[in-house]
C-alpha cells in the first residue's frame, strides 16, 4: 500500500507542473510588454511607432535647391520618386517644379564698401514640391520613413536622375 501511494503522488505533481495556469499568461503578456516598449524606444521608425503614430495625413512641402546648374535644370521631371539619399527611404513624388529664380550670389563691392547680390550666370534655385503621405505626432511634426519634414530642415534628396540637397521651405500647419 505504502508503493500506491508513492506512485499516485509521483503521477499528480507531473500532472501539474504540466498546467498553465494564471501567472504564467501574466509572466508572457508582462515580457511582451517589455519587449514593445523597448522596440518603440529604440527603432523611431519601427512598425510598432507607425501604428501608434498620432496621425497619417497627405502633404505637400516644398524644397528649394540653390545654384543648380543650367545642365541640370531638366534632369527632376514630375512624377519622380524622391528618396532621402541618406536612409533610402522614400519620401515623396514630386508633383510640381520650379526653376524661374536665378541664382544670386552676395559680392563685396569696393566702391560703395557693401554687399551686393549679383546674378550668377547659368545657376538657378530649384523649388520642388513634394507630395507624401506622411506620420504627423503632436509635438514632433510631420515625418516619413523616418526623415522629419519641418521648414529649415536640410533634405538630402535622390531622384532618378539627379542628388542634391536643399532646405525645406514650405510645410503644412496644422
Amino acid at each position: 500500500m505504502n508503493g500506491n501511494v508513492n506512485s499516485s503522488a509521483k503521477s499528480n505533481k507531473s500532472k501539474s507542473s504540466g498546467k498553465f495556469n494564471l501567472i504564467d499568461v501574466l509572466l508572457i503578456v508582462m515580457v511582451l510588454i517589455i519587449v514593445a516598449s523597448l522596440i518603440y524606444v529604440f527603432l523611431p521608425t519601427s512598425w510598432i511607432r507607425s501604428i501608434l503614430a498620432d496621425d497619417k495625413v497627405d502633404i505637400q512641402y516644398t524644397v528649394e535647391i540653390q545654384g543648380v546648374d543650367e545642365a541640370f535644370l531638366e534632369n527632376i521631371s514630375e512624377n519622380d520618386i524622391v528618396l532621402d539619399s541618406v536612409s533610402k527611404g522614400t519620401i515623396g513624388t514630386v508633383t510640381a517644379i520650379d526653376y524661374s529664380t536665378p541664382y544670386t550670389q552676395l559680392e563685396y563691392n569696393e566702391t560703395t564698401q557693401s554687399g551686393v547680390l549679383s546674378v550668377v550666370p547659368e545657376k538657378y534655385n530649384m523649388l520642388i514640391t513634394i507630395s507624401v503621405n506622411a506620420d504627423y505626432t503632436e509635438g514632433e511634426g510631420y515625418a516619413v520613413n523616418g526623415t522629419r519634414i519641418a521648414v529649415g530642415e536640410l533634405m538630402n534628396l535622390r531622384f532618378p536622375n539627379f542628388t542634391a540637397e536643399g532646405y525645406c521651405i514650405s510645410v503644412p500647419t496644422r
